[in-house]
């Protein structure tokens, strides 16, 4: 059997490499359970097969991914599917995302980034370390081949950022650093104070991705050397010349995080502002490409404003009467994964890590045991930063699902609410954005037209959507950022919406809007999936729009195809080989109030569409 014929865990069957690196080769594989494609990282473990007590280094692995597991829905992290093992050795199984290449192979190609682009690349990375910092996470080895640059869902290059090999220690660092003399992270992007043996931080972290953003503007590490100790002793000694490509903010942003000394280096909060501040400037070295959607605010998880919505259900012409709302594509909650590198050279072994060691455990949890249930002016964070009646013990994020109870049905005061799986769950709401303390000074009206603001493309996408902002409880030094979550009325979402789904979901209508297009299979029990995909390529039905069945009359006696050719038909399908179609949520939804259909138009003979967006004929 050759290498590429090899199945992994039984499931993953290997088809090509697509490079090497971070510790270990990348495959593209074959899930062959779900019928999708994955990639598959193996990692080289080395020959002491035990850590300190007999611990199995792979075993460590799969336990740092799941304390990681809680970043799964981040839209900067590459999605981590699972952690296997195969001949005594742990397997990562990543998504795969045609298209994608990384920042260093990116500035390669096209050469020095343009400055705007270069801020918005690095607010998203920015974002995506902080999130893991939330959580104790610290990443270790930031550097431009760790940070992958995708198409968006037109289909344009590099405008989805997501940071890579994120979350799994194999090894302690106490035997990679006192045992071994091991410093983890990559020459000429390691801070100065892990090069002398110091702990990995947070600040560390911010040291990798200023040379990493210096790298994208000027096309060249402001450390590299010709040899490994003179990069090392350049990193040590040599204050970095001054980035002459970069705008103003950039340029600020950028030698404020190599700052030799920790605790001079910008910190995350300042460096988010003077990013979003350099995202609208462009360089005079050239015109500017179109900028990497930029995320502004405190350091919390903030992606940019989500701009359509996703769906899985059945048109009311053929659903069976009765039939209960299902998932059909679930995944496997997100384990995040990150292998350890070995560079031999110059006296040190390289590698990238994250680990969670004992003592921030015992300081987190001490901070939780001492936070105050009612919140005071000196209380930093209260138990339930968003106050009892929410009963939220963590701080929202954007993408995370939630339920949530309304009392007496209607969606004002506060409710109870809980955050629960995106794809498992059938979430009634998501959190699309947060908002940091600097808004939150502007009050309550503030905060809302803000919310509004950032969800107003999406909402235009979605029936009776219902827009709610969680605040923080008074008194805190350090709240939690205010949460923009959407809901529908007299319906939940389903799954994820807007850039928060992902090309091969299968969706309900609820995450579905105009625009979209969809794969439609027809299942055994007369039941429709429908598949989000790209309309860049073929595909089955294009949604166009909206409309709402009046009366009071039962989902199975409307005729929801009539209805979209009432409203739509003259203009998509008339002359154009073109069918209207109309879908509904389900009968439960439709007997509590959500009567609203929602409209595609596809081919006549049951043939795909061409690629492209269609367009109204008149």
């Amino acid at each position: 059997m050759t290498r590429e014929e090899r199945v992994i865990a039984g499931r993953y069957r290997l088809l090509k490499r697509l490079g090497s690196g971070g510790g270990g080769d990348v495959w593209l594989a074959e899930d062959e359970e779900l019928r999708v494609r994955v990639a598959v990282k193996e990692i080289d473990v080395p020959n002491e097969r035990t850590g300190p007590g007999g611990d199995d280094p792979a075993g460590r692995g799969r336990k740092e991914a799941l304390k990681a597991a809680q970043l799964r829905e981040h839209p900067n992290v590459i999605t981590v599917y699972d952690v296997v093992e195969d001949d005594d050795r742990p397997w990562i199984v990543m998504e795969y995302l045609p298209g994608t290449r990384d920042l260093r192979a990116a500035v390669k190609e096209r050469g020095a980034l343009p400055s705007d682009e270069v801020a918005g690349i690095g607010a998203a990375a920015l974002d995506a370390l902080c999130a893991g910092h939330r959580l104790g996470i610290i990443h270790r080895d930031v550097k431009p081949s760790n940070i992958l640059l995708a198409p968006d869902r037109s289909g344009a290059a590099d405008r989805r950022v997501l940071l890579t090999d994120y979350g799994i220690s194999l090894w302690p660092r106490e035997t990679r650093v006192t045992q071994s003399g091991m410093v983890v992270g990559t020459p000429g992007f390691l801070a100065p104070e892990r090069l002398s043996g110091g702990e990995a931080t947070q600040a560390t972290d911010l040291f990798s991705l200023g040379v990493t953003l210096y790298f994208a503007i000027e096309g060249v590490s402001p450390f590299e050397r010709d040899t490994l100790d003179a990069s090392l002793m350049a990193a040590l000694t040599t204050e970095p010349a001054v980035p002459q490509r970069a705008g103003d903010a950039l340029g600020r942003v950028i030698m404020g995080l190599l700052a030799k000394d920790p605790a001079n280096r910008t910190q995350a909060e300042r460096a988010r502002e003077l990013l979003a501040e350099a995202t609208g400037t462009g360089t005079a070295n050239g015109p500017a490409s179109a900028p990497v959607p930029a995320l502004t605010g405190s350091d919390r998880s903030e992606p940019p404003p989500a701009t359509d919505a996703g769906a899985t259900t059945w048109p009311t012409h053929q659903r069976p009467p009765g039939t209960d709302r299902r998932m059909f594509g679930r995944r496997t909650p997100l384990l995040l994964a990150l292998a350890a590198v070995l560079l031999g050279g110059g006296g040190f072994a390289l590698g990238a890590a994250a680990y969670q060691d004992d003592k921030a455990d015992a300081k987190e949890q001490q901070a939780g045991a001492t936070a105050a249930a009612t919140p005071s002016p000196t209380v930093a964070r209260a138990a339930y930063p968003y106050g009892r009646q929410a009963g939220l013990r963590q701080e929202l994020t954007p993408g995370q699902c939630v339920d949530a109870d309304w009392k007496n049905g209607e969606y004002k005061r506060r409710p109870g609410v809980k955050t629960v799986d995106c794809y498992d769950d059938d979430p009634e709401g998501q959190v699309i954005a947060t908002l940091d303390r600097v808004t939150a000074a502007s009050g309550a009206q503030a905060l809302r037209d803000e919310c509004a603001r950032r969800t107003t493309e999406l909402r235009g996408t979605m029936a009776d959507p219902v827009l709610y902002v969680l605040n923080p409880e008074p008194g805190q030094s350090e709240p939690p950022a205010s949460a923009c979550l959407l809901f529908l009325r007299n319906a939940t979402l389903g799954g994820p919406v807007g850039e928060f789904r992902k090309f091969g979901d299968e969706v309900y209508i609820t995450q579905l809007g105009p625009g979209d297009c969809i794969d439609v299979k027809e299942d055994d029990d007369d039941t429709y999936t429908k598949t989000l995909v790209n309309c860049a390529g073929p595909h089955d039905e294009q949604l166009v729009g909206w409309t709402r069945a009046s009366g009071d009359s039962s989902a199975d006696s409307v005729d929801a195809g009539q209805l979209c050719r009432e409203r739509y038909g003259v203009n998509w399908a008339r002359g154009k080989g073109h069918e209207m179609w109309g879908w509904y949520s389900s009968d439960e939804e439709w007997d509590a109030g959500f009567r609203q259909v929602l409209c595609s138009v596809g081919r006549e003979d049951g043939g795909k569409l061409p690629p492209g967006a269609l367009k109204s004929a008149y």
